[in-house]
């Protein structure tokens, strides 16, 4: 017996020196890559944002483009960084994007009055510096609340409102299960297991993400390499962690707002989205007033595999609601 206990304990501190030097061979041979990565990600980061300090605390913006000018507010996990490639994926050229770091996100401050109304103010007092009357604004996922927010609190600055993929409600039937939230949570807060992860793992984690793991298998090429572009927009994660935290303190009691909205509103979904039921479109659907709902099957949350139905659609809905 001692014999064979002896045997066990051998086997396992075998198995336990493998693991500790597999490990320490993957980090020494990923780490240059990483650390090359994520200070460019972060040279990039500082470049191209602007901080502006209002009375509902600092926001971090960028402005590119010319053209019709339309707000980009990001979901969770992301920053202007990801409006910026929101709006270069859905809406192409000809546009003034305007794009923001909502409370948490890289450099927006999160102030003691934080709420999805003070969120929304200070994006009036952001499209007033820059002397933008009207607007165009576009919110995904857990963007979606501010977004609403300010078309129904400053009716007269918003021209239209669109929602993609987007949370219009506290958690609801269908949304993740917090396990599965609790994931992505653990990854979120290190940058170096983000990076192994969408380096070795893109299927698995955009599942965590809402993409399920049967849509992106049918991607095409194109549509794969925007994944990839969604996940690597998002380095360095750590610094969008605190965003995420609040942003589900501020979403929990949420409801949308439409007692003032009357912007042509265009609203977004897909039914197999893993991480935002499709029950927070019908929501804001049954509560926005001139909204248009639109509900693919497939695509999961971002719905990149419907991309270029999506495109059209929303340059229609521009072209007959704008101007």
């Amino acid at each position: 017996m001692k014999e064979i206990k002896k045997r066990s304990r051998n086997i396992s501190l075998i198995i336990l020196a493998f693991l500790i030097c597999s490990t320490f061979m993957l980090i020494a041979l990923t780490y240059p890559n990483y650390h090359e990565t994520m200070t460019e990600a972060q040279k990039q980061l500082l470049a191209n944002s602007t901080i502006l300090k209002t009375e509902y605390g600092d926001i971090e913006y960028a402005v590119e483009g010319e053209g019709t000018p339309v707000l980009l507010i990001h979901g969770a996990g992301g920053g202007y960084d990801q409006g910026l490639w929101l709006g270069k994926v859905f809406f192409g050229d000809d546009y003034k994007f305007i794009s923001v770091s909502r409370y948490g996100y890289l450099r927006s401050s999160i102030p003691d009055n934080a709420s999805i109304e003070a969120q929304a103010a200070a994006y009036k007092v952001l499209l007033d510096n820059l002397s933008i009357d009207k607007i165009t604004v576009v919110g995904a996922s857990a963007g979606g609340p501010s977004a609403t927010q300010f078309a129904n609190d400053y009716p007269d600055r918003c021209s239209a409102l669109i929602l993609i993929s987007a949370v219009s409600m506290g958690p609801a039937p269908g949304d993740q299960d917090p396990f599965y939230v609790g994931i992505i949570h653990t990854i979120q807060q290190s940058d170096y297991a983000y990076w192994i992860v969408t380096r070795f793992f893109q299927s698995t984690i955009l599942d965590l993400m809402g993409i399920p793991t049967q849509v992106y298998e049918a991607f095409n090429p194109e549509q794969k390499e925007l994944a990839q572009e969604m996940l690597d927009i998002m380095h360095p994660m750590s610094q969008r962690y605190k965003g995420t935290i609040n942003d589900e303190k501020m979403i929990e009691f949420y409801t949308v707002p439409a007692g003032n909205l009357r912007a042509p509103t265009l609203i977004i979904h897909a039914k197999d989205d893993a991480l935002v039921s499709y029950k927070h479109a019908e929501n804001a659907h049954s509560k926005i007033n001139q909204s248009q709902l639109v509900l693919y099957d497939t695509g999961g949350h971002g719905m990149l595999s419907q991309m270029n139905g999506t495109r059209v659609l929303m340059k229609e809905f521009l072209n007959e609601s704008t101007y």
